[in-house]
C-alpha cells in the first residue's frame, strides 16, 4: 500500500533541481489562448490577411481589427495550416489551434521579439520577456526593421523576414525599389484606359495577389462580406473607381497595403512598358 502511495505521489510531483526536494508540478501558463490573440499572431506572422481597424486600440494589439469568434472560418483555418506547414517536425497540419500549435506560436513570437531586441529595434522595457503577443510594440519594432532593410513597412514579419533577423548583423538598405501609388496611377489610367501596358500590368497584378486578398478587395469594393465572392477584376476597379465612394476608397487602400516590393517592381515594369 505504501509503494502504491509513493508511486501515485511521484506522478504528480517533479524533482526540484536546485535543492532535491519534491514540489508540485505546475502546468505551463498558456498565454496564447484566445481566438483574438491567435488571429493577431497569424496576421503578424504573415499567415492571415490583416483587416485594418480605423480606430485601433493601440494599448492592446497591433492596428488590426479584433475578432474573438471561434477559429473555424475558412480563412483562419487555412492560415493555421500555413503556419503548421512551416513546422512539420512539431505540428500536425490540421487547421486546429491545438495545444502544440499554440506552444509553437508562443515560441515563434518570443523568438521574433528576441531578434528584434538583439538588433536594436526594441528594448526589454518596450517588449518584456515572455509576453508572446503581437501587440503595438512588436508591430512598431517590425516596421523599424523593415524600414532599415528597404522592405514594405506593414508591421508583418513573414518567415522570409524572420530569417533575415536570424543573421548576426544586418546591413542598412535604404528603400530604393519603386513603390506603386495606386491613386496616382488611377489618374493616368483614366486618361488612357485602352493602353495595353496598363491593362497587362493590372492583369499581372491580379494573377500575383493571393485569393484571400482579392476576396477582401472585392468585399470592400461592393460593401459585402461574402465568404467566396465573385472576384472583381482590377481593370474594372480602375475603370469605375469613384473617390467619393467610401467602399471604393477602402478597397483601394487595402489593395495598396498588400503589394510587396517584388510585386510592385513587376507591376511598374509592365505599366511603363512602351
Amino acid at each position: 500500500m505504501l509503494d502504491l502511495f509513493i508511486s501515485t505521489y511521484i506522478i504528480f510531483v517533479k524533482q526540484d533541481t536546485l535543492n532535491g526536494s519534491l514540489v508540485a508540478k505546475e502546468p505551463k501558463s498558456m498565454a496564447v489562448s484566445s481566438p483574438e490573440v491567435i488571429r493577431h499572431i497569424l496576421i503578424g506572422l504573415g499567415y492571415l490577411a490583416p483587416e485594418i481597424d480605423p480606430k485601433p486600440d493601440l494599448t492592446k494589439f497591433a492596428p488590426w481589427k479584433r475578432n474573438n469568434n471561434s477559429l473555424t472560418d475558412d480563412a483562419t483555418e487555412e492560415a493555421i495550416k500555413k503556419f503548421q506547414k512551416q513546422y512539420p517536425q512539431k505540428l500536425v497540419v490540421n487547421g486546429n489551434a491545438d495545444v502544440e500549435t499554440r506552444n509553437v506560436m508562443e515560441e515563434t513570437v518570443i523568438a521574433l521579439q528576441n531578434r528584434l531586441k538583439f538588433h536594436g529595434f526594441a528594448t526589454n522595457a518596450e517588449i518584456p520577456k515572455n509576453l508572446p503577443f503581437y501587440g503595438p510594440a512588436t508591430y512598431t519594432a517590425v516596421k523599424k526593421f523593415q524600414k532599415s532593410q528597404g522592405l514594405t513597412e506593414n508591421g508583418i514579419a513573414t518567415i522570409e523576414q524572420r530569417q533575415i533577423l536570424q543573421q548576426p548583423t544586418l546591413t542598412n538598405k535604404p528603400q530604393s525599389q519603386p513603390q506603386i501609388k495606386l491613386i496616382d496611377l488611377l489618374a493616368q489610367f483614366k486618361k488612357n484606359p485602352q493602353n495595353p501596358s496598363y491593362i497587362a500590368a493590372l492583369n499581372n497584378l491580379q494573377q500575383n495577389l493571393p485569393k484571400d486578398v482579392l476576396h477582401k478587395v472585392t468585399n470592400k469594393w461592393r460593401g459585402t462580406n461574402d465568404q467566396n465572392p465573385e472576384i472583381v477584376k482590377l481593370t474594372n476597379v480602375f475603370i469605375f473607381y469613384d473617390d467619393n465612394n467610401q467602399n471604393h476608397r477602402d478597397a483601394l487602400t487595402h489593395l495598396q497595403s498588400q503589394i510587396t516590393p517584388a510585386i510592385s517592381q513587376a507591376f511598374l515594369s509592365l505599366w511603363n512598358k512602351k
